[in-house]
């Protein structure tokens, strides 16, 4: 009887051994985008090197993300792992919702903060304390074509450029046939960033250094020497309208037109451009230079049971191995400056891009910007920049009315005024 019992509870422990010794921490993870498949999937790389971590990932509609993900942090549901947009990063943190990474990052032997673009630790101020590190991140830039350059006789635009020279440019480079533009210097303003962006050349600086909106006298410069291009010498192609926003057909990509401001994400869709060579610049410069950086942030829930895990995990993305993955996978390049520089992101086509330093160069300027503020409160700014180059509202009353929005919107005490 003694060597049945005695057999029972080793049998016993042994299972219960073999339970604790196989379990595993589980930790959930929310993106927008789907994961990658084989060979970039960072999540499986990970859990290759971590077996006693299991990530349970779970995708949410891009559309859908950003209410979702507030709704579950305000009912306590949100993932251990989360990757946030730069206007939902800073309400998680005024809400208290997120983790610190401070001290992660001082004691991590992967990560240095001085191996972040400027941006970070930009930001980090702004905030109080680092609460979320760019999985990758994206900005905007100038595309150009090189055979319409060369035809003209007229040198690539670079780092040096400024508004001078792009208008002076964009003139020249318009050609017109019986009283109809045929081929514009400049394509109109598709994406609603490059508004901001190619304001903040002008001065403004969009977002201070409080965190508050700061838009004026630099905007209404911009506006209206943009408003001259698209209407009085009519190098920029005007702007084509529905009621959703902004629809410009791509008169780069059709040869039609030959520059484009636009985000660096369509170097991958221009490269199957075969009928001209092209290349990309930074943006040209007024007061500045200046350029906006989109992303979003990995970050780590403060109610989060399993915190260190969720850091381990954070640390393998933003690790070279783990940014080798995510650059190639998305083709959107590394905040980490030593990764940068590797290039993993880049691709090329048959007639461009090659200037990939405009890349690196833009990444040492760029700011987040407008992409701090509420998504609804930005856009429809952009709707009424768009009135005023089409001559449907004043160029003084836009910016003041963007003003009076601001502050209806985030509250008098966060709306710089000049």
């Amino acid at each position: 009887m003694r060597k049945t019992l005695f057999l029972g509870l080793f049998l016993l422990v042994f299972a219960f051994t073999g339970v604790f010794a196989g379990a595993k921490t589980v930790i959930k993870y929310a993106h927008w985008n789907a994961l990658p498949s084989d060979p970039y999937n960072y999540v499986k790389a990970f859990e290759e090197k971590n077996p006693d971590i299991k990530v349970e990932f779970m995708q949410i509609p891009e559309a859908e993300y950003s209410q979702k993900m507030r709704s579950m942090a305000m009912t306590g549901t949100a993932p251990d792992a989360l990757c946030l947009w730069e206007a939902d990063l800073a309400d998680f943190v005024r809400g208290g919702w997120v983790l610190g990474l401070d001290d992660y990052v001082k004691q991590s032997a992967e990560l240095s903060l001085d191996d972040f673009i400027p941006a970070v630790t930009q930001l980090m101020k702004l905030q109080g304390n680092l609460y979320g590190l760019p999985w990758c991140f994206a900005t905007e830039i100038m595309y150009y074509n090189k055979d319409l350059f060369d035809k003209a006789g007229i040198g690539y635009p670079g780092m040096g450029w400024t508004w001078d020279n792009f208008e002076d440019t964009a003139k020249k480079l318009t050609v017109e046939s019986d009283g109809k533009v045929t081929q514009w210097g400049c394509d109109a303003i598709g994406f609603q960033g490059l508004w901001y962006s190619l304001a903040g050349t002008f001065g403004d600086k969009i977002v201070d250094e409080q965190g508050r909106f700061s838009m004026g006298s630099g905007t209404k410069e911009f506006l209206k020497r943009w408003f001259d291009l698209t209407n009085t010498s009519k190098a920029v192609a005007s702007p084509q309208i529905t009621t959703s926003g902004v629809v410009s057909a791509d008169l780069f990509m059709a040869g039609k037109a030959a520059m484009a401001f636009n985000g660096s994400w369509l170097t991958s869709v221009y490269k199957d451009v075969k009928d001209f060579a092209w290349d990309i610049a930074p943006l040209p410069k007024s007061i500045r230079n200046y350029s906006t950086l989109h992303t979003g942030f990995f970050a780590i829930n403060a109610k989060s049971e399993a915190k260190d895990a969720v850091w381990k995990f954070i640390e393998f993305r933003m690790s070279d191995e783990g940014q080798q993955l995510i650059n190639k996978a998305y083709s959107n390049p590394s905040a980490r400056l030593s990764i940068l520089k590797k290039g993993y992101y880049k691709v090329e086509g048959p007639k461009g891009p090659r200037n990939w330093d405009a890349i690196e160069q833009t990444a040492q300027f760029a700011e987040w910007g407008y992409v701090l503020l509420p998504p609804g409160l930005t856009f429809d700014i952009v709707k009424d920049f768009n009135a005023a180059i089409l001559g449907q509202v004043s160029v003084d009353n836009v910016v003041q009315q963007a003003i009076d929005k601001a502050k209806e919107i985030l509250g008098e005490e966060r709306v710089a005024e000049e």
